[in-house]
């Protein structure tokens, strides 16, 4: 039976080759990049390769490269002339300084209430000797209100650990905004460029680039507007070796890329393709775009990278496999580090020499799947919605039509998108027989401005749809003989809001540290995005009231599990303990784990191989399928 058939991919097996690569840059002639492990609690280490070496750790545990601005953090390490690393900490968000063969040591002061103080987005000043970082001040519980956020000069000297002063505030004085990121110099330490928004807006909504000369004392001039605006997303701005300024900007419908002369202000664009160049930032510090010699640049569009030719606007595809980058760098001598995926390949980082020549430093997995196992996923469109269908992939078995039970998963944000990169996770469910589709649902990114505002005023109400629109299509077509539905975070309000829904075809449902009360929501989370709801649904409580499942609750008849981390600070524990009750009070089968130690997406191993195997095990208990090896889940 579809579901339990034997498969050689265990959740162990799924959740060991889960290493998460992070970020990558050049020291050098070495290459470094950071990888989160589940095998150790989900550490981020900053590992390195020289050309003619092995990877080596250099951070020993216990220290874990992580940082936790905006909550969701970013690339939290910079790589220093002479081989030292800059790193931020998580257990107190410090920023240390770790040179070769030593132990870290403190660069800014102890705020004065734990993590009240947090950096990112770092840029070495080497002509001044310091780091250029966004800091983030908290003032009480993090909430709305409660954080102030800024650009900062930190000596490298170590000088700031014992002295706040040092630490210099180089936005004092100017109109305050809510959030920074992207500061970026000038190849001459002379000129800075960042950008800014304010609530209610989140950086794919409307941002502001900022371009201000750096004077002899390293303070900052007047800093002028030279890109953004009203209802205009443009991130990621940096300088190319001519002076001019790059950035992302999504005045086209598109983010593409636009060329500014810093001195005029003239703009242009280098290429015109109706294509994403970038993706939305959640993450601060990661890049899409980086200079290479002779005017060209490494970008990428749809998520692939490629080499432009800003002369002629001529683009030249890496490699066809390659459909995901997760960050890149480049070097002056035209060197390519990227860390990218693809449907038939796992994450991994690839070093791109001048002349062309490859190498794979690091791959996500150890251990490859097993052959025959691999899922082969299948583009469709129903009815205008995107998603990405992995049929049951075995070699030893094969589903007749109707006969395999799908799991639709809902991606988180909501503004995000599927990654198109082999999954282990994806795997452990295919090679058992079941079906995975994975929804695009409007509001996702990746398919330009229109598509991704559709959801504005609708979350809640839109995706549900789509989703239920793809679940129904792939049952009436064969595809799948019946449905299920599983999504983590804001994917998680669409999975509890489908359950509401008298006539969803789904015959169970998984929330991950999804959200079930919007007006608790807006009260209880992180301050970044506390006026997320102003854009996906509006100001009027009444409507937060009517579009929360929990508000629904009478409708519930479906069985639910609930994962949860005790110290998610995005989606706290309530949510979940308030929708367990009510299926408790609705006499819906339910069971509601919590994973005291983990936050808003499981890090370690145990608690990920636990989630992973209670999700199979409830399927099956469902669908009335046996479930070998794997524990039931008590249902209550």
């Amino acid at each position: 039976m579809p579901g339990s058939w034997p498969s050689p991919i265990s959740a162990a097996d799924a959740v060991a080759t889960g290493r998460t690569l992070d970020a990558v840059g050049f020291a050098g002639d070495e290459l470094w990049w950071s990888e989160s492990r589940p095998s150790e609690g989900g550490r981020v280490c900053v590992c390195r390769q020289g050309f003619d070496s092995g990877v080596e750790d250099l951070l020993p545990v216990p220290w874990n490269a992580r940082t936790r601005v905006h909550e969701y953090g970013g690339t939290s390490w910079l790589p220093l002339p002479g081989g030292a690393l800059v790193f931020a900490e998580l257990r107190d968000q410090r920023l240390y300084r770790l040179e070769s063969g030593g132990v870290p040591t403190a660069l800014t002061p102890e705020p004065i209430d734990a993590n009240a103080l947090r950096y990112a987005d770092f840029q070495l000043d080497g002509r001044r000797n310091r780091l250029i970082a966004v800091r983030e001040s908290h003032r009480g519980d993090g909430t709305y209100g409660t954080v102030d956020r800024t650009l900062v000069a930190i000596p490298l000297d170590g000088s700031a650990a014992a002295d706040a002063d040092a630490v210099v505030d180089l936005l004092a004085g100017r109109s305050r905004v809510d959030f920074l990121a992207g500061p970026r110099l000038s190849a001459g330490g002379g000129a800075l460029v960042w950008y800014s928004w304010n609530h209610p807006d989140m950086p794919w909504d409307a941002t502001v680039v900022h371009l201000a000369a750096v004077e002899q004392s390293g303070s900052l001039g007047p800093d002028q507007q030279i890109a953004g605006g009203d209802g205009i997303s443009a991130v990621e701005p940096g300088f190319l070796p001519d002076g001019s300024v790059l950035l992302i900007s999504d005045e086209s419908g598109w983010w593409q890329p636009y060329l500014v002369d810093a001195r005029t202000g003239q703009r242009r664009r280098p290429v015109d393709r109706q294509a994403d160049f970038s993706r939305p930032p959640w993450d601060l510090g990661r890049r899409s775009w980086g200079a290479l010699p002779g005017g060209r640049l490494l970008a990428t569009p749809d998520s692939r990278p490629a080499i432009i030719d800003t002369l002629d606007g001529s683009i030249t595809e890496l490699d066809p496999a390659w459909n995901s980058v997760t960050d890149l760098a480049t070097d002056r001598v035209g060197r390519i580090a990227l860390i990218v995926g693809g449907d038939t390949v796992p994450d991994r980082i690839v070093l791109v020499a001048p002349n062309g020549r490859r190498q794979t430093l690091r791959e996500t997995v150890d251990v490859p799947l097993p052959t025959g196992y691999a899922p082969i996923p299948q583009v469709r469109t129903v009815d205008g919605v995107h998603a990405i269908v992995y049929p049951p992939t075995s070699p030893g078995y094969e589903a007749a039509p109707r006969t395999a039970p799908m799991i639709l998963v809902v991606h988180g944000g909501p503004t995000s998108a599927h990654p198109r990169t082999l999954s282990a996770r994806t795997a452990y469910f295919t090679s058992r027989g079941f079906v995975v589709a994975s929804v695009d649902y409007r509001g996702s990114t990746g398919y330009g401005r229109a598509y991704r505002d559709a959801l504005k005023g609708h979350w809640a109400e839109y995706d549900i749809d789509d989703v239920m629109t793809v679940a129904q299509a792939l049952l009436a077509d064969g595809t799948a003989g019946s449905a299920l539905v599983r999504g983590g975070s804001a994917g998680g309000l669409t999975v509890l809001g489908a359950l509401t829904r008298p006539e969803h075809p789904f015959a169970a449902g998984v929330s991950a540290y999804g959200i079930g009360d919007l007006a608790a929501l807006a009260t209880s989370t992180h301050d970044f995005e506390s006026r997320y709801l102003d854009q996906l649904i509006g100001t009027d409580p009444r409507v937060w009231a009517d579009r929360s499942p929990l508000r629904h609750a009478d409708r519930l008849a479906t069985p639910v599990l609930l994962l949860q981390g005790g110290r998610d600070a995005v989606v706290p524990p309530s949510q979940a303990e308030k929708f367990a009750e009510a299926c408790a009070a609705k006499n819906v089968p339910y069971a509601l784990i919590v994973f005291p130690e983990e936050g808003h997406g499981f890090r370690s191993a145990p608690a990920r191989t636990a989630a992973l195997e209670a999700e199979l095990a409830f399927y099956g208990q469902i669908l009335g399928f046996s479930t070998p090896g794997v524990d039931p889940v008590q249902l209550l």
